[in-house]
C-alpha cells in the first residue's frame, strides 16, 4: 500500500551510523530525551520487513538521516563506513568491491546492486538520491538474489510516496576544488490513495588531479586538454507515482535518468614502492581519460493482498550508453588510447508470493527472469606510429575488439522459516540458470554456454530471554560463468567440431559458514553483535590484461579462473546511546584468507598456495560518534565524527602480480544546526588529509625508458582516495 509517513526530523533527534548484522545495525537509530533508547530498525534484507536484529545473518543498513548529513552520494563512503566492505568508485558503472574478500575488482562482479529491488547490471557506480536507507547484505545472497551475488549485495531502497501532505526540500552544497551541488525532492498527494514524488540533482566538480603538461614531446602537437583532468558533471532525477487502485491492489511506477561526465579510471602513476609511496596528484597523459554516460531506467510494481498472501510483480527495463576514452600507456606520448562505445540493455521480471501475518511460519517464494545486451566496440589509437601520409595529430586508430553479447537468468526460488518455542529453523533453495551467447563480430568466432546451479540456504536461530539471539547460517552463492574476449588477429579457438569459438572460464562458488550472536544490554541502551565466518570459495575468477598473441601490440583483457581460496574471518560491533544527546559506535573486521596450496597460474608460471589473494583487507575498524542537543531557538547543534582505519592490502590481478598497498586512516566531521526546517552544515572530509589509494596494481612501463630498458619494465598505478575537502551546505525543507 502506498506509504504515509513524515520523513520531518525529530529536533532533539541523535543520529548515529551504527554497524549490523556481524556489527550491529548500521543505521541511524534516534533517541528520545524522556528515554534515551535505540530504536528498532526494519529492513527487508529477507524480502519481508523485519527488525534487524532478529535476522540470523550480518545485515548493515544506512538510514536516510545519515545518507543526508554525511553526504554519502557515492560508493567510496559506503565502503570507509563499514569493516570487511571493500567499495570504492569506477566510473565505467562497474564497482570495485568485495564483501569479506569475496569478488574481485574489475569485470568480476561478485556482489549485486539494487534500486528498489531492481538489480543495477549496467550502472551500479550511478548517484542515487532520496534514499531512505542504504541496505549492505554479506555473504552469498544465492537464494533470494541469485548468481552474481557470491559475496553479497549492496540495496538501495528510496522513499516512498506519500498521501499524507505536501512537502519537500532543496540542498545546496558548494566547496573546495570548484564543487557546486544541488539536489531537491518533493513530495505531491493527488488525491487520499495517490501521491507523486520527484527527486532531481546536478553536480559539478573541477577535481583534485591535475594533468599538466598536454604536449607530446614527440610530435610537439599539444592536444588542447584540459589541466582539471578529473573534473566532472553530473545530473540526473527520479518520478514516482504511486497508488491504491483498490483496497487490496496498488501500484508503484518510476522512471529515472542519469547523466554522468567524468574520469574513467584515473590511475596515478605510483614513483614510489611499498611502503613509501609518493602519491603523486598529477597525470603526465597525451589525453585526458574520460568517460561519458547516459542511464534510462523504468520500473513497475504491483501488490494484490490475497488475505494471508501477498503478490508482488515488479517489472523493469534499464538502458545504458556509454563512450570511455583511456590513455592507458599513462604517459605524454600518444601511445596507447582506446576508445570503447557501449551500449546496454537490461529486462527484468518478478513474481513473488510472500505470507503475511504474525504466525510460526513465514515464507517468500517466486521466480525471476532476466534479459541482458551488451554491444561494445574498441579501438586502439597508436598515435606515435608515423606512416608516410599519415598526420602525426591523427594517429593510426586499428580496431581490435568487437563483441555482442546476450545473457539471460531464469530462476525459481523459496525460503521458509518456522519458529518453535526460543528455535527458529530456516530453509531456502533456489534454481539458478544462466545463459550467455557471446560473438566477436570483428573476426567471427562466437560462443555459447549455460550454467545451472542448485543454491541452498540453512539458518538455526536460538532466542534468549535477554533481548540477544545466537545462529549458525550456511549460505551458498555463484557467479556465472562466460566468455573471454579475443581481439583481431589473435590464434583462433576451436570447438570440439573443429568450429570458431572463443575461449571460456567457468561459474565460481563460496559457501559461507557463519556463527553469531546479536542482543540488546542496559534496558536498550547498548546494541552489540559478534560473527565468526569461514568461507570456502571455489575456482575463483579474476580479470587479466596480456599482449594479444599476434604480437600486433594490442590488448587482450577478460576472466579467468585461478583456483580455490579459503577465508576466515570476526567481527565485532558496539552501539552505546551515551545520553540523549551523545551515540558512540565502533565495528571491527579481520580476514585472513589464503589460496588453497598447489593453485598454480594458468600459464603454469607460478604457485600461489599459502599467499593472500589481492584486494582483502585484513584488519578495518570503524568508530562513530553523533552528538545533538538544543542549541538556540528551534535550533538543535549537531556534531558528526567517523574515524575509519583499513589496513594493507595486496592490489593487483594475480597473472600480473601484486603489490602491497599500505593502510590508511580517514577522518570526517560535521558539525551544524538544523530545526524541522533548516540545516546549515560545515564538512570536512579526510581531516588529517591521509594520502591512500582505494585500489593499486603493477602495470607495464609504457615510456620510452621502460621499453628501451634504461627503466624498470614495470611501474606501480593507483586510484587516489579524495584529499582533504571543506565543503558548506544549507538545506530547506517545506
Amino acid at each position: 500500500m502506498i506509504g504515509n509517513s513524515s520523513h520531518r526530523l525529530h529536533p532533539l533527534s541523535v543520529a548515529c551510523m551504527v554497524l549490523a548484522g556481524t556489527l550491529g545495525p548500521h543505521a541511524s537509530l534516534l533517541a528520545t530525551a524522556q528515554e534515551a533508547r535505540l530504536e528498532e530498525v526494519v529492513v527487508t534484507a529477507r524480502k519481508r520487513s523485519e527488525n534487524l536484529m532478529d535476522i540470523p545473518e550480518s545485515v548493515s543498513a544506512i538510514a536516510a538521516i545519515e545518507v543526508e548529513r554525511r553526504n554519502i552520494k557515492g560508493l567510496n563512503k559506503i565502503g570507509l563506513a563499514i569493516p570487511n566492505l571493500n567499495l570504492s568508485m569506477r566510473t565505467d558503472g562497474y564497482p570495485n568491491v568485495t564483501i569479506r574478500g569475496v569478488g574481485a575488482y574489475g569485470m568480476t562482479q561478485g556482489v549485486g546492486f539494487y534500486l528498489d529491488d531492481v538489480q543495477l547490471f549496467s550502472d551500479a557506480s550511478s548517484r542515487f538520491g532520496d534514499i531512505e536507507r542504504i541496505e549492505v547484505l554479506k555473504g552469498p545472497q544465492g537464494v533470494l538474489y541469485g548468481g552474481s551475488n557470491i559475496g553479497g549485495a549492496v540495496k538501495y531502497v528510496s522513499k516512498a510516496p506519500s498521501t499524507e501532505s505536501l512537502e519537500g526540500r532543496i540542498k545546496v552544497l558548494g566547496g573546495e576544488q570548484g564543487i557546486w551541488d544541488i539536489e531537491g525532492d518533493i513530495n505531491i498527494p493527488l488525491s487520499d490513495k495517490w501521491a507523486l514524488r520527484a527527486f532531481a540533482f546536478t553536480r559539478e566538480d573541477d577535481g583534485f588531479m591535475r594533468n599538466p603538461g598536454s604536449l607530446s614531446p614527440v610530435f610537439g602537437v599539444d592536444y588542447n586538454q584540459p589541466e582539471d583532468v578529473t573534473a566532472s558533471e553530473q545530473s540526473g532525477g527520479r518520478i514516482v507515482l504511486a497508488g491504491d487502485i483498490s483496497d487490496s491492489f496498488s501500484m508503484t511506477a518510476s522512471v529515472r535518468y542519469n547523466e554522468y561526465d567524468g574520469p574513467v579510471n584515473n590511475w596515478a602513476r605510483e614513483m614510489g614502492t611499498p611502503p613509501k609511496m609518493e602519491y603523486p596528484l598529477t597525470l603526465d597523459t597525451s589525453q585526458n581519460p574520460r568517460h561519458e554516460r547516459e542511464t534510462f531506467g523504468a520500473r513497475l510494481e504491483l501488490n494484490l493482498d490475497l488475505g494471508n498472501v501477498e503478490f508482488k510483480s515488479i517489472t523493469s527495463y534499464t538502458d545504458t550508453e556509454s563512450d570511455r576514452l583511456t590513455d592507458v600507456d599513462l604517459t605524454q606520448l600518444w601511445f596507447f588510447n582506446t576508445f570503447r562505445p557501449e551500449t546496454m540493455e537490461v529486462m527484468t521480471q518478478e513474481f513473488r508470493f510472500s505470507s503475511t501475518g504474525d504466525g510460526p511460519l513465514q515464507w517468500v517464494a517466486g521466480v525471476y527472469a532476466m534479459d541482458f545486451e551488451e554491444t561494445m566496440t574498441s579501438t586502439l589509437d597508436f598515435g606515435w606510429i608515423v606512416i608516410d601520409g599519415v598526420d602525426p595529430t591523427t594517429g593510426v586508430k586499428v580496431p581490435f575488439e568487437t563483441r555482442q553479447e546476450d545473457k539471460s537468468n531464469l530462476a525459481a526460488f523459496g525460503n521458509i522459516t518456522y519458529e518453535t518455542g526460543a528455535w527458529e529453523l530456516g530453509l531456502g533453495l533456489r534454481v539458478d540458470r544462466w545463459e550467455s551467447e557471446e560473438e566477436a563480430v570483428d573476426i567471427g568466432h562466437s560462443a555459447s554456454k549455460d550454467d545451472v546451479e542448485i543454491l541452498p540456504k540453512l539458518s538455526v536461530t536460538r532466542n534468549f530471554q535477554n533481548d540477544s539471539m545466537a545462529y549458525l547460517t550456511i549460505s551458498k552463492g555463484f557467479e556465472p560463468g562466460g566468455w573471454v574476449g579475443i581481439a583481431d588477429g589473435a590464434p583462433p579457438v576451436y570447438g570440439p567440431n573443429g568450429e570458431k569459438t572463443l575461449a571460456g572460464f567457468d561459474p565460481e562458488e563460496a559457501i559461507q559458514y557463519e556463527l553469531g550472536w546479536k542482543g540488546s544490554l542496559a534496558d536498550g541502551r547498548v546494541q552489540a553483535s559478534a560473527a565468526l565466518f569461514f568461507i570456502d570459495y571455489d575456482n575463483r575468477q579474476f580479470e587479466f590484461i596480456v599482449p594479444n598473441p599476434s604480437g600486433d601490440g594490442t590488448l587482450i583483457d577478460g576472466i579467468e579462473n585461478i583456483g580455490d581460496s579459503e577465508q576466515t574471518g570476526i567481527e565485532l560491533g558496539l552501539t552505546w546511546q551515551a545520553s540523549d544527546y551523545l551515540q558512540v559506535a565502533a565495528a571491527y573486521g579481520y580476514i585472513d584468507a589464503e589460496w588453497d596450496s598447489n593453485t598454480i597460474l594458468p600459464d603454469g608460471s607460478a604457485n600461489l598456495g599459502g599467499q593472500t589473494p589481492p584486494q582483502i583487507i585484513e584488519h578495518s575498524t570503524t568508530v562513530t560518534a553523533n552528538f545533538q542537543m538544543p542549541a538556540f531557538g528551534d535550533f538543535d547543534f549537531v556534531a558528526n565524527l567517523q574515524l575509519s582505519h583499513n589496513g594493507t592490502m595486496e592490489g593487483g590481478k594475480p597473472s600480473g602480480g601484486t603489490v602491497q598497498n599500505p593502510e590508511f586512516t580517514v577522518m570526517d566531521v560535521q558539525v551544524g544546526v538544523v530545526s524541522d526546517r533548516w540545516e546549515l552544515m560545515l564538512n570536512l572530509d579526510n581531516a588529517f588529509d591521509e594520502r591512500y589509494y582505494t585500489d593499486v596494481e603493477p602495470f607495464p612501463n609504457f615510456s620510452f625508458g621502460g621499453l628501451t630498458g634504461s627503466e624498470p619494465g614495470e611501474i606501480i598505478i593507483g586510484t587516489h582516495g579524495h584529499p582533504r575537502l571543506f565543503t558548506a551546505s544549507a538545506t530547506y525543507r517545506f
